[in-house]
């Protein structure tokens, strides 16, 4: 995930080719690749020209191995394997957006379509809204951001939401149901506001932040706790 998020839209593409050290080229090898083992074993350095392995990739290691056993720990089989599946997709985009300032549509649209497809066919025991209630959704949020953001834009003179956060609160929609939404913002935009001030972007007028990790994060922990995570 961490290398599709750094190789997006690159010459090599989204995830071709063998993985190398950014700094001198050099092919890495298979142990080199363990998940967290790896840049532990090597002390966060290249095993060839010393450099320094961003932190990037041992923390996306570390968030997808917890999206993976948090729900195993906390739902029934059936709802974790969902909780997981999305959990991943959700990390995948936060990923991409923290790098590239980008919340791609070959992601987001099907997402959005995955969510109407098991709310108008729910698999066992997840907890989703009815197709209704999920199309509602789907629409609300997408128009909500589309008319937030062009206020902004108006008032700020800049962007400050891009398209991709509108398909990504659609695609929360068509998960959750427009009832969840409310609360997915209000955890989005805490996260949000808590990394502005420790980032000291407020102070900062100029620089900008991604905002999709942030409903990202809060896309999961909503759904997480539909399904009956005990927090």
């Amino acid at each position: 995930m961490a290398t599709v998020a750094v190789r997006w839209e690159e010459a090599e593409g989204a995830a071709s080719g063998r993985s190398r050290c950014r700094a001198c080229g050099v092919v890495l090898r298979p142990a080199d690749l363990i998940p967290i083992v790896g840049y532990l074993a090597r002390r966060g350095r290249c095993r060839a020209c010393g450099g320094a392995i961003p932190l990037f990739y041992p923390l996306a290691e570390l968030a997808a191995g917890l999206i993976g056993a948090a729900p195993l720990l906390l739902l029934p089989p059936l709802p974790a394997l969902v909780a997981a599946l999305l959990g991943w997709i959700l990390l995948q985009l936060a990923l991409i957006d923290f790098q590239r300032m980008l919340l791609p549509d070959r992601l987001t649209l099907p997402l959005l379509a995955a969510g109407l497809a098991v709310a108008a066919v729910p698999p066992p025991g997840v907890v989703l809204p009815s197709i209704g209630m999920a199309l509602f959704g789907a629409a609300i949020g997408y128009a909500i951001f589309c008319v937030t953001a062009l206020l902004y834009e108006r008032l700020r003179g800049r962007m400050g939401l891009g398209g991709g956060d509108a398909k990504l609160i659609a695609a929360a929609g068509a998960w959750l149901g427009p009832l969840a939404l409310p609360n997915l913002v209000l955890v989005g935009s805490l996260s949000a506001l808590a990394v502005a001030v420790a980032s000291g972007a407020l102070r900062r007028p100029g620089m900008v932040l991604p905002f999709g990790p942030h409903l990202a994060l809060a896309f999961w922990l909503v759904f997480m706790r539909a399904q009956g995570a005990g927090w």
